[in-house]
């Protein structure tokens, strides 16, 4: 139940006493939160909702303690729909925008929000780093998977390990501050004993600057998708360095389908592709390349 002491100072006391009592028998994966709906917790396989129907003075408020009552200062975050807590919780954020030029330029109006349960789980890449460290070789690796399976919280425990335990110099390229929890720079999550993090910056630049100046054995990042994202990993194998990445797809025909992405893996930048699903709450790691 870390989440109630984690979030709950940024509910309105009234979602908070909604949910005070909550007790989750398995693990919560997101609370839904719309205006004038009932509040929804959505669990690994099933969901339910809670006998409160937020209101739009609510949701107003929520935003305001999100921001810490400075909407301003995380403006270029909310143009990108989501908000980065401590920790490594993502608040997805929809419902009014003004746009300019066809492109987002501010939030006018939030009405509905994702939160998105952050949790390490110590270990849950052992399956994983078998195929990415064979002694001293390193393979680079991408992970993929439908949203919510469990990629970043993989990725966290792969630098943990590969770090600590495997000896390597890790750079994390975190652009969202999810693998880390960096907050104001110091990650809040073990990312492992040899591990350098760049937060807040977009992970092509991030990738690029850390392998000019922290001379990287492993380069890791969350949500390859963009021509700059692209660019950068084929740069990082150019260099040398072992990149480690996730993607949004369901399965290997999904990811072929997918332009860039699907040159990286015709020109074998990738070692490895592995398909992360989920049973129940436990995630699996199948290599499919």
């Amino acid at each position: 139940m870390e989440w109630k002491s984690d979030l709950f100072k940024y509910f309105p006391n009234t979602i908070s006493r909604a949910l005070e009592n909550i007790r989750c028998l398995s693990p919560l994966c997101e609370i839904r939160i719309r205006v004038n709906k009932r509040i929804q917790l959505v669990f690994s396989n099933r969901d339910i909702l809670i006998e409160h129907c937020v209101s739009e003075n609510e949701c107003s408020l929520l935003l305001e303690l999100l921001c810490e009552h400075s909407i301003y200062a995380r403006t270029d975050e909310l143009k990108n729909c989501f908000l980065t807590l401590p920790k490594g919780y993502r608040v997805g954020v929809c419902g009014d925008f003004s746009c300019e030029n066809g492109k987002i330029r501010c939030l006018t109006s939030a009405s509905f929000f994702n939160f998105r349960i952050a949790r390490e789980c110590i270990g849950s890449a052992r399956d994983a780093v078998k195929y990415i460290q064979h002694g001293e070789k390193l393979n680079s690796t991408l992970m993929i998977s439908s949203p919510g399976v469990g990629k970043t919280t993989l990725l966290r425990d792969t630098a943990r390990l590969i770090s600590t335990y495997g000896g390597k110099k890790v750079c994390i390229a975190d652009e969202r501050c999810e693998i880390s929890g960096a907050r104001n720079g110091v990650p809040c999550l073990d990312v492992g004993e040899r591990t350098d993090v760049m937060s807040g910056s977009p992970k092509a630049e991030a990738m690029m600057s850390m392998i000019r100046t922290m001379s990287p054995d492993v380069i890791i990042t969350d949500e390859l998708g963009s021509k700059e994202d692209i660019k950068a990993v084929r740069e990082a194998s150019s260099c040398g360095v072992c990149v480690i990445a996730s993607a949004h797809s369901g399965s290997l025909l999904e990811l072929e389908r997918r332009p860039g992405l699907c040159e990286l893996l015709k020109d074998n930048v990738f070692d490895n592709v592995l398909l992360l699903h989920r049973n129940m709450d436990k995630v699996f790691t199948e290599k499919v390349i």
